[in-house]
């Protein structure tokens, strides 16, 4: 296991409009905390002593690789457990940061309002990548703070100085349907900020509405983002909309999407607050998807019996892009129709627009003129 999310809370301090998650006063004790990150330790003991120690040591230090592990915290809005985040931060570097042959980093996606110069600091010292959760123009109709309060204007505060700290900042971007139409100036105005990568995703669940008309207009929008992106990627130009870069890089690499992207059962474990261990962060409190727990380690054969529902869609077995889509994600297909096993229309179109318009933009970029764009793309 390399991967670990620690689910810090379930409480925040917004109330964005397509949030599917309960807002409840509850936190995870330091003590478990450390429990799961020294699991974590013992079984990458477990795996190094495993390796042949030719392949982990060198006579140059310069020339050993280190194997990365990543601890990331999650919420609710995870900075509202700032002070069990440090804390855990630390014990991990005591109890991971040491051992040879691993270096471990963190990371954290916030919604900014509690961003300072100090936990800046520490993020930097400790190698925290952070990423900021902001919907752009559309931020005040949809990301508003408890009580109804709009957030742009502190958030974007928030995000100049998250900037001089961090230039290579994430920004993490839900497209709410009815407000389709500021996509693309929305993107701009990133750019604009100085910002350089943008993960956008369309809102799924019981509380959005999506129409025909309503993804028509996303798609123009997404036409949109497009020319943007062929343009700030010309000659030595550097702006990555992470949906297209994932398109493009993985049909180079031959990955199929869902291989790439898809971290579902114990190669990702997600530790709620209470302990309790979960495929994915979609799954996390919902019945029948607990894979063991903190005290009573991983559960094999329910992770098995999950697998075993995670198969292929019937209807998209004949598709050509099959390799190319993310219809077997397990939290995707469940978040969307309540099935592992079943893809929704929403997520079928939603893949097929991003293909193409990646299709389109590699097409048009890939050549030497371009060399900071082939390079990103090729690289291993």
């Amino acid at each position: 296991m390399r991967r670990l999310t620690l689910v810090m809370t379930h409480q925040c301090n917004f109330d964005c409009k397509y949030c599917l998650q309960k807002h409840e006063d509850v936190f995870m004790p330091v003590e478990l905390g450390e429990k799961a990150i020294e699991r974590m330790r013992q079984e990458l003991l477990s795996e190094s002593s495993r390796k042949d120690s030719s392949d982990r040591s060198s006579d140059d230090p310069e020339e050993t690789s280190s194997t990365k592990v990543q601890i990331s915290f999650y919420g609710g809005e995870p900075l509202l457990a700032r002070d069990r985040i440090e804390h855990l931060v630390k014990y991990a570097n005591e109890r991971i940061g040491g051992m040879p042959g691993y270096s471990v980093r963190y990371e954290i996606t916030t919604n900014g309002l509690l961003l300072d110069e100090s936990f800046l600091s520490f993020a930097k010292k400790n190698r925290i990548l952070l990423a900021l959760s902001h919907d752009g123009l559309a931020q005040d109709q949809v990301r508003l703070a408890r009580g109804g309060k709009p957030t742009r204007e502190i958030v974007d505060q928030k995000l100049e100085m998250l900037l001089r700290a961090f230039p290579e900042t994430i920004i993490m971007m839900t497209i709410h349907p009815d407000y389709v139409d500021q996509v693309a100036d929305s993107i701009a105005f990133f750019h604009e900020k100085g910002i350089r990568s943008v993960s956008l995703v369309p809102a799924h669940g019981e509380r959005v509405s999506w129409t025909e008309e309503k993804f028509r207009r996303f798609s123009q929008q997404m036409e949109k983002v497009k020319v943007l992106y062929e343009r700030w990627n010309q000659g030595d130009g550097y702006f990555r909309v992470i949906p297209f870069e994932n398109k493009i890089r993985n049909y180079i690499r031959q990955k199929d999407a869902d291989s790439a992207m898809c971290h579902f059962g114990c190669h990702k474990l997600m530790v709620d607050a209470d302990g309790k261990y979960y495929p994915c962060s979609h799954f996390i409190g919902r019945d029948g998807f607990c894979i063991g727990s903190v005290e009573d380690d991983v559960d094999e054969a329910k992770i098995r019996t999950l697998e075993s529902r995670r198969v292929e869609p019937e209807i998209c077995r004949a598709c050509d892009l099959r390799f190319r889509c993310r219809h077997t994600c397990a939290c995707a297909n469940h978040g969307h129709t309540g099935s592992m096993a079943e893809v929704s229309a929403l997520q079928c179109e939603y893949e097929k627009l991003t293909i193409r318009l990646a299709d389109e933009a590699a097409a048009a970029m890939i050549r030497e003129e371009n060399p900071r764009f082939v390079e990103r793309m090729y690289k291993p």
